[in-house]
């Protein structure tokens, strides 16, 4: 092989390394141009040799590939001063890559949301009925800035499709007392049902008053809960990371006729030992729990108040 053939592939593997570095150096088309040009060169050589022209053609042919390929990559890559827009929303929500040798960043956590805790309105304490039912509609009354939608949670309903209650006349009813919430349902073997309402926006403060009296009908068991915000998942407007859907509850045997029941916070227990005592500043819900094994079930709900102190 001639000095020249020589000179041909080493060029030829020089672009091709080139080509294969994703980062082309600033100065990368000046060079190509260079080879460009020894490349007109070392045609007008392999011209002079008939025995090696096809070799020096294809080869030649392969040069100006791979500098046609540089040229591309080298128009492609952005400039180093223009920023990259990100590929989806998600994308913009994470944190750059630091620059190489800059110290790192001071770890901070971001919220999933803005606590409702924070911008609580003020509770006078002086108008304590929760819901009567006498509108005939799911709505708590809008008493003292309280909001919230009765629902009927079932372990058989599909998640979100909890349906709306809307109260029923009474079986005693009276003109002072017409309509109450009525759920009946079957054997459960999950984790059963509930008659719940969320405060809206998902934190209240309760702390005007002592518990929460309501007057009910069964006969069976059923769990009177006070729900925090804390022990509901991030995911459904709480902040609980761990050991989550843990309310402060406690035990209520119902007769089979309609009698006013009492629940003071500080009678409320969470599952397990060494729990905190109900934080009543920020409550997320109030519940009726059904379990399991206190089905099948037939509950009359009516006058939920809280307790003034």
């Amino acid at each position: 092989m001639t000095n020249a053939d020589d000179e041909e592939r080493r060029a030829f593997e020089r672009l091709l390394d080139a080509a294969r570095d994703e980062a082309p150096p600033q100065e990368l088309g000046e060079r190509v141009l260079d080879q460009l040009a020894y490349r007109t060169r070392l045609e007008r050589i392999a011209a002079q040799r008939p025995r090696r022209r096809g070799y020096s053609a294809a080869a030649g042919a392969l040069v100006l590939l791979a500098a046609g390929v540089l040229l591309l990559v080298f128009a492609l890559k952005p400039a180093a001063d223009v920023p990259i827009a990100a590929e989806h929303a998600s994308s913009a929500s994470k944190p750059s890559a630091a620059p190489a040798g800059a110290p790192p960043a001071p770890s901070q956590h971001v919220p999933s949301a803005i606590d409702p805790c924070l911008s609580l309105a003020p509770v006078s304490g002086t108008e304590p009925s929760i819901d009567d039912f006498e509108d005939g509609d799911d709505a708590i009354r809008p008493l003292e800035g309280r909001a919230g939608f009765w629902r009927w949670a079932r372990e058989i309903d599909a998640p979100g499709t909890a349906p709306a209650l809307i109260p029923i006349p009474r079986p005693d009813a009276t003109r002072a007392n017409r309509l109450a919430l009525h759920v009946k349902g079957g054997q459960l073997s999950d984790w059963g049902a509930t008659v719940e309402f969320d405060f809206r926006p998902a934190c209240y403060d309760a702390s005007k008053y002592v518990g929460v009296s309501f007057q009910a009908r069964g006969p069976g068991r059923v769990y009177f809960a006070a729900r925090e915000r804390s022990v509901i998942p991030v995911a459904e407007g709480g902040s609980c990371e761990v050991d989550c859907h843990n309310p402060h509850v406690t035990k209520v045997e119902l007769e089979s006729g309609f009698r006013t029941y009492q629940v003071r916070w500080s009678e409320l227990r969470q599952r397990g030992k060494g729990k905190p005592a109900l934080d009543e500043h920020r409550l997320h819900s109030l519940a009726i729990l059904i379990r399991p094994e206190d089905t099948p079930y037939d509950v009359w709900l009516d006058d939920l108040r809280f307790l003034p102190r």
